[in-house]
């Protein structure tokens, strides 16, 4: 367990690289010909999964010395049979489509990473004659993957989406995405296509459609991983309940989704500014909103943090997603924070808070999800006693020295 006492932040903080970004350009380096450089990477669980998984599909080797991964791709070997994905999501639904080779091949998964909707592709792949056999702990595919136009609910997770987008250039002839529904977590997407960009391949929108050429072939590339803004959400927030804090190593213009948070704490009264140095946040008076988090679902934990800080009624909605996450994070934030002392409601896909801009503390639970984990120690700010956090240390999944980060800011954490 690990016991957070009330503090106020205070200081400078280089923020981690981007677990988004890293995926992509892991993957792209895997498929280009030839060396790629990246420089700033940091590999927690989730990275160290895809990183491990392409070399065992027998597409890269790479070596990693300090925070610089050479990866050596396009090798095309004999790959492993079975691939392990750890409780990676990123990495099962990123690499299924890369995996269609005419060869079975079976991904494994941990914690609740199959109980998580992984439906999707069966449903996408049937036109392809893909054999999907799945278990407990496991989704075991076989058949290949044909050019052509693939319909796709555009409300199912964007890593489904990603996945595709990965394979098809590679394939003879053009594809497209028809994306059947409203689209959430685009910036994900374009996300993807982004660096995709950096590494030679393209791809289009026409409305809710991505064209995507074939006979393409991704190209080596070096690159810097920037900071994340999933990651340094949680630092802004609590600068923004407690004191004040400079976030470096983030990119103003990033494509990144979850830069949305400077915006949202902007237009409750936090203090945001850009400077050459980074970007400051500093405390002020928070009024309540109401916040769509369908492009933003990985901001949901920390902004229900945000909520119980506010004076006023703030509603979290079309966050029903939320639900198949690496915890249900609609009833985790909802229960934890209510043990805490706050008056939150959960709904089908929303939270409602009636902010009192305080909670007691007390003991809560991360249900093993490292992002609740990380709000959960946010929550802290506003407590007028300690926060206990039982199973704090799913936070290696994405950000292993998470707790050491916040020490350096003042909190207070044994």
């Amino acid at each position: 367990m690990k016991k957070i006492a009330p503090s106020n932040i205070h200081g400078s903080l280089k923020i981690i690289p981007s677990k988004s970004v890293s995926h992509r350009a892991l993957i792209c380096a895997a498929l280009a010909k030839g060396d790629s450089v990246l420089k700033n990477m940091a590999f927690s669980e989730d990275i160290a999964a895809t990183a491990n998984a392409l070399r065992d599909m027998g597409l890269c080797e790479y070596e990693l010395t300090g925070d610089v991964c050479t990866v050596h791709g396009g090798l095309r070997r004999e790959g492993k049979q079975e691939i392990d994905c750890g409780e990676s999501g990123s990495t099962l639904r990123f690499l299924v489509p890369l995996a269609l080779d005419g060869k079975p091949r079976t991904f494994v998964g941990h914690g609740r990473l199959m109980k998580r909707p992984q439906g999707a592709y069966g449903r996408i792949f049937i036109r392809n004659r893909v054999e999907v056999e799945k278990t407990e702990n496991s989704i075991t595919i076989c058949g290949t993957l044909d050019s052509g136009e693939y319909a796709m609910p555009g409300d199912i997770s964007s890593q489904f989406v990603s996945g595709m987008l990965y394979a098809l250039p590679l394939l003879i002839n053009d594809s497209g995405i028809h994306l059947t529904t409203k689209i959430e977590s685009k910036p994900y997407i374009d996300l993807t296509r982004s660096v995709q960009k950096l590494f030679g391949i393209r791809s289009h929108w026409r409305g809710h459609i991505i064209d995507v050429s074939g006979r393409q072939g991704y190209r080596p590339h070096d690159m810097t991983i920037e900071g994340d803004y999933s990651h340094a959400a949680f630092f802004a927030v609590a600068a923004a309940l407690s004191g004040e804090v400079l976030l470096q190593g983030l990119e103003e213009d990033s494509d990144q989704g979850d830069r949305e948070i400077l915006g949202i704490l902007q237009c409750m009264g936090a203090d945001v500014e850009f400077r050459e140095d980074g970007i400051f946040v500093r405390k002020n008076v928070l009024r309540p909103v109401e916040i769509d988090v369908s492009q933003i679902p990985d901001l949901v934990p920390v902004l229900a943090v945000l909520g119980c800080a506010v004076k006023g009624k703030m509603r979290i909605y079309n966050a029903g997603r939320l639900r198949y996450k690496e915890s249900d994070r609609l009833h985790a934030m909802a229960h934890e924070l209510e043990k805490l002392g706050a008056d939150i409601t959960e709904y089908e896909d929303s939270l409602v808070i009636n902010g009192t801009g305080a909670l007691d503390g007390g003991e809560a639970d991360s249900h093993f999800d490292h992002r609740i984990a990380m709000a959960l120690a946010v929550a802290s700010c506003i407590a007028r006693e300690p926060v206990v956090i039982r199973d704090p240390m799913v936070v290696r999944k994405s950000a292993p020295n998470f707790y050491e980060e916040f020490a350096s800011l003042g909190g207070i954490v044994e």
